[in-house]
């Protein structure tokens, strides 16, 4: 979901609505850091950071919660003495949603002088303060047992109530030591003797930075994970860390706060302690292997970047689960339920439609980059899903199993935007429920496919006998919400019916392949009709023909489209549906090539093609090949690689 300098990019503000929908529908949110050059001079209200207060505030979460825990591996990377930071395992509990950065009045004003003046309100309400007191013991309890909790209340009233408040809160936990300590003291007292401390709770701006400065104890604020969690609903998980703008986009970061907010989010927001766990030692075990990021670098280590960093972590993981999978005897999943394995959606889930996809390696060996559904309605539209065994990430080399869902783009008004919510998933065979994801997008006449969610690493997806049965795996889709964006902005309601069921065959051999050349010999006459169609050919016992738009359809009055089409698609049987792969193309004249595009596999159930297959001012470019004295040149390549069929 989009947040912070992404979203304002986006959509104009740092926290959209429906991001902070979602998150409060989520059982934890992990969240990455936010901020960069690029937005600095924005006004307040359209700056990164004040979409991260936004989420904290309508969250709900109050208290956060910062280890610091020195690695033994990293005590020399540290900048304190190593008798000093050996054995650092420190919790600082921040008050996250009161003090000074929201306290009012707040603004900028003008002195009897005239000089212009800017102005902040530090304020606790006893509440508040309570609150973060009892999440704070609580906290202790469970660690050394001993609270220190830090103010200024020789100066500030917020402070004096604030000591107060904690004082008296401390009577609920007879069996947890309390101190108090000024915060100019407790900073001194981090660099000097920081395993005095146990847990540290603190207001706001304290905690904020009290924990910056705890950090560098570690040897890296890239080490350092956090959890924001409130009263009720979902917890906040993040690395403490910003951006780092000066080494974006360079391989340089280190992931590892992030991997362990990742296993806070298990423990404290979803009560996995023994998942959480695996995580920090496959962290701890990496670092045991010497691999090391710039920022924690020593010599006689081994230097990575950010992604190499993250395989030897999810290696070290992986490693650990086969090795309890021996001893255990146990199915993966029931060992660790995370990283690389979609969540479960529980056994109350049941997709819209499922796509069975049977002889999965054949469709790797066609190298299709995609197998593409019947449509199946709802709600009054048609809806495609599609399977990308083999898509790659930004920058990423690691092949994963994506799915996307197409909206077909003629059952819709230009001008209007539909906003889907949906669940994608895979059918996990051993536990007898789906697996998946939860997405949104906006479809509209030129955007009808949605993003492709990255379900699960192929490797993985052919490695378990959960997923991958006889060579087959089952895909579906479930559509749970849809808002039509017009002057009036109505919600459709989402009428659910008996689960659609497609069956994917697909060979390993024994294609049936054709070709077919269509030479338009007066292009300029017949451009004057809405469509026109190439005489008939047969591939596969069926005949194809190809119709051309010459101005354009519905979706695209710019553009020729271009479509493949089945001749009398009615009379067939049911079981007789074609799994194809199609190129269609248009000559160069001038030089022999072509404008090319090719499908993934396709189920042909009518006709496939593309609305926009070349902008009409190319194609009719006098300087150009395309369209030579009124002639232009299209072919068709059809390979039938399988069949399909419905239930």
């Amino acid at each position: 979901m989009l947040m912070g300098g992404a979203a304002l990019d986006a959509v104009g503000v740092p926290l959209p609505d429906e991001t902070l929908a979602a998150a409060r529908a989520s059982d934890g949110i992990l969240l990455g850091a936010i901020g960069g050059y690029k937005w600095d001079a924005n006004e307040k209200h359209l700056k990164p950071e004040t979409g991260l207060l936004d989420i904290r505030a309508g969250l709900g979460v109050f208290a956060n919660l910062r280890p610091v825990t020195v690695f033994p591996q990293l005590v020399d990377a540290s900048p304190l003495k190593k008798d000093i930071a050996e054995g650092v395992d420190i919790m600082v509990v921040r008050e996250l949603t009161g003090g000074i950065y929201f306290g009012r009045p707040r603004g900028f004003g003008t002195n009897d002088n005239g000089e212009e003046t800017g102005f902040n309100t530090e304020i606790y309400s006893v509440s508040e303060i309570d609150r973060i007191a009892r999440v704070a013991f609580e906290v202790a309890r469970k660690r050394g047992g001993k609270l220190c909790s830090v103010d200024k209340a020789n100066v500030l009233e917020a402070s004096m109530l604030w000591r107060k408040r904690v004082t008296a809160i401390a009577s609920e936990f007879p069996d947890v030591e309390l101190s108090h300590m000024y915060v100019d003291n407790a900073a001194m007292q981090l660099v000097r003797n920081p395993k005095q401390f146990d847990t540290i709770v603190t207001n706001n701006i304290f905690g904020d930075i009290l924990s910056d400065e705890a950090s560098m104890i570690t040897g890296s604020i890239g080490m350092l994970s956090s959890a924001s969690v409130g009263e009720s609903g979902p917890g906040l998980f993040e690395p403490i860390h910003g951006s780092a703008p000066d080494i974006a986009g360079q391989d340089k970061a280190n992931p590892i706060a992030t991997i362990l907010s990742g296993a806070m989010l298990l423990k404290y927001g979803l009560g996995a302690e023994d998942a959480a766990k695996r995580i920090e030692t496959a962290v701890a075990q990496t670092l045991d292997n010497g691999f090391r990021t710039g920022d924690i670098y020593s010599p006689g280590t081994t230097l990575v970047g950010c992604k190499r960093m993250g395989m030897e972590v999810l290696k070290a993981l992986e490693s650990h689960r086969r090795h309890r999978r021996e001893e255990e005897g146990g199915e993966l999943w029931e060992i660790l339920e995370v990283e690389v394995s979609p969540p479960r959606l529980g056994k109350t889930y049941v997709p819209d439609f499922k796509l069975k996809i049977h002889d999965f390696s054949a469709l790797l060996e066609t190298k299709a980059t995609s197998a593409i559904s019947v449509p199946f309605d709802l709600s009054g539209y048609k809806w495609y899903l599609q399977v990308s065994p083999m898509h790659k990430k930004n920058n990423d080399e690691t092949p994963y199993v994506a799915l996307a869902l197409i909206l077909w783009p003629y059952m819709l008004e230009q001008g209007l935007t539909v906003h889907a919510v949906f669940k994608f998933s895979i059918y996990d065979h051993s536990n007898r429920m789906y697996c998946g994801c939860k997405a949104d997008y906006n479809f509209d006449f030129k955007n009808n496919y949605s993003k492709k969610e990255c379900l699960i690493p192929l490797q993985e997806l052919l490695k378990w006998s959960s997923f991958l049965v006889d060579d087959s795996c089952v895909f579906g889709v479930e559509i749970l919400k849809i808002d039509v964006s017009s002057p009036e902005r109505k919600e459709v309601v989402v009428q659910h019916k008996a689960t659609t069921v497609q069956n994917f065959f697909v060979q390993k051999k024994g294609f049936v392949e054709g070709t077919y050349t269509w030479t338009v010999n007066n292009f300029h006459e017949l451009e004057l009709k809405n469509f026109f169609c190439s005489p008939t050919f047969e591939v596969g016992g069926h005949k194809w023909y190809i119709c051309m738009y010459p101005r354009g359809d519905r979706c695209s009055t710019d553009c020729l489209s271009l479509h493949l089409c089945l001749d009398a698609p009615n009379d067939l049987p049911r079981e007789s549906k074609n799994v194809a792969k199609m190129t269609l193309s248009i000559q160069d004249q001038k030089n022999g090539k072509h404008v090319t595009i090719t499908t993934g596999l396709v189920v042909f159930r009518g006709s496939w093609g593309w609305p926009n297959f070349i902008p009409l001012k190319k194609f009719k470019d006098p300087s150009g090949g395309y369209l030579v004295e009124s002639n232009c040149v299209v072919k068709a390549d059809l390979t039938i690689v399988g069949s399909s069929n419905d239930g």
